[in-house]
Formats: C-alpha cells, structure tokens, sequence
C-alpha cells in the first residue's frame, strides 16, 4: 500500500499548488474563495497526517479507513463521512 500511498500524496501536494495558484491569480469571488480555503484545510491535514503514518485512520474510532474510499475522498477524517456521502450515492463507493 505505500507506493499507493505515495500517489495520493502527490495528487494532494498537486491539487494544493493548484489551489494555492487559483487564490494568488484567481478570481476575488468570496463565495468560491471559502470553499478552496476549506478544502485546502483538510489537503494540509492530510498531508500532515501521511508525514505522521496516521493517514487513513479515523479520527473517531481509530480504524483504517478502506483504501479504496481514500482514492475518491483523500481528505476524509472518518467513517461518519464515508456514511454520509454514500447515502447519495446509488451504488457504494468502495466494494
């Protein structure tokens, strides 16, 4: 799993330069600007996490989040979210 791993980690510091371009040169738009603020909150935790070896487990029981929601959703912190967002969805996210 940790060459996985390693892909996540690059396409979160990706998507953190992207981000970080986006709030430098981008547009001014507070209501798009609170958003890209917020996800680049939880990128950060994320990448603090993996620099610690506790990325992927959640913060509320402990246990390791399945890889394969991680892939979708890098920067999920529980099981809770998993729940919640499959709710939307029609089929699960990870089988």
């Amino acid at each position: 799993m940790e060459g996985n791993l390693d892909y996540i980690y690059n396409e979160l510091r990706e998507t953190r330069t992207e981000l970080l371009t986006y709030l430098n040169y981008g547009q001014r738009d507070e209501r798009i600007l609170r958003y890209i603020k917020d996800e680049l909150r939880d990128i950060e935790a994320a990448l603090e996490k993996m620099e610690n070896g506790e990325y992927g487990k959640c913060e509320i029981s402990g246990e390791y989040l399945p890889y394969e929601f991680l892939q979708t959703i890098p920067t999920a912190r529980s099981a809770g979210e998993l729940a919640q967002i499959e709710q939307y969805c029609r089929k699960p996210i990870y089988s």
